[in-house]
């Protein structure tokens, strides 16, 4: 039995969204220490190498003239990104791994929670997720807000119901799409839509909030240039790109914790979908095979 049942009643309805909101907030101040630090630290430390890198290469064609090369830094910029976001979001399973361990009451491995980020079969089947994603972006953007809650579900239902493929995915579309009271706010699938937005947006206001002090010097530079009438030089503007490492350090430190928030959200509505729909299925079984309002007494051992 995990935490989540063990601590509270069964319930009859969906956790409301305020609920999971402020529940993954007290799981995340329970299980910080245990969590936090395996993944920020090391994606911090890839995010800053990864921002000198790239400061150095744009300094580097800025400063070099008839290279034999001129795409050198777009390639090398593209191959350090895609690596960057393939760590990261490793790092993002690894979170959501720890926090259905917490929840379901297992001890917290981080790992082990590592190991099973890593794993072929995880990252293939996050792969098919990924590109559903993107076709349903193709599609005028809009039935993105339709799939991505749709297979919001998925890791968590790895992590815990070791199931994976295309398993997975109609595993995951099964559980957001249950709405037996047919309310549509009570949708596991809109509530999943709603925890991203959540996200999406506190990440962003804290991303602003991060880079804005390290981008006004360069502001200023390109303001004072501008006055003295002379044209903005791209070169002498990259010796401001080194202040983009300790930027890129405090965002990725302060993404993790969100990231690790919105990990204990998803895998409370996740248990809280799964219970409710396993009970309800359970006992519709006993319903077909002893008949409605079968007394408990009534069934036999």
């Amino acid at each position: 039995m995990n935490d989540l049942t063990a601590r509270a009643p069964v319930r009859t309805g969906p956790m409301p969204f305020s609920m999971i909101l402020d529940e993954a907030m007290r799981r995340v101040r329970r299980h910080f220490r245990a969590i936090y630090p395996a993944v920020a630290i090391p994606l911090t430390i890839l995010a800053t190498a990864t921002a000198l890198l790239q400061a150095l290469w744009f300094r580097r064609m800025t400063s070099e003239t008839g290279s034999d090369n001129p795409f050198g830094f777009s390639f090398g910029t593209v191959a350090v990104a895609m690596l960057s976001g393939l760590i990261l979001a490793i790092g993002v399973i690894a979170l959501q791994k720890a926090a259905v361990d917490a929840i379901a009451g297992r001890p917290i491995d981080m790992k082990s929670a590592w190991r099973f980020a890593v794993r072929p079969v995880v990252l293939v089947t996050m792969l098919l997720e990924l590109v559903l994603v993107f076709l349903s972006i193709g599609f005028c953007v809009v039935p993105v807000f339709f799939v991505a809650p749709l297979l919001s579900l998925m890791v968590p239902i790895m992590a815990d119901e070791k199931v994976y493929w295309v398993k997975a995915l109609v595993r995951s579309a099964e559980l957001t799409r249950y709405n037996p009271q047919n309310r549509f706010l009570e949708t596991p699938m809109v509530k999943a839509l709603a925890l991203m937005i959540v996200t999406a947006l506190i990440s962003y206001a804290v991303g602003l909030l991060v880079a804005i002090p390290f981008q006004i010097p360069m502001l200023i530079d390109i303001f004072k240039q501008a006055a003295s009438g002379k044209e903005p030089n791209i070169g002498e503007m990259t010796k401001w790109l080194w202040l983009q490492a300790p930027a890129q350090a405090l965002q990725t430190l302060a993404n993790v914790a969100i990231y690790l928030y919105s990990s204990f959200g998803f895998a409370l509505l996740f248990f809280d979908t799964r219970n409710r729909k396993e009970g309800s299925d359970l006992a519709a079984e006993i319903d077909t095979v002893f008949g409605p309002g079968a007394p408990v007494g009534d069934v036999p051992s």
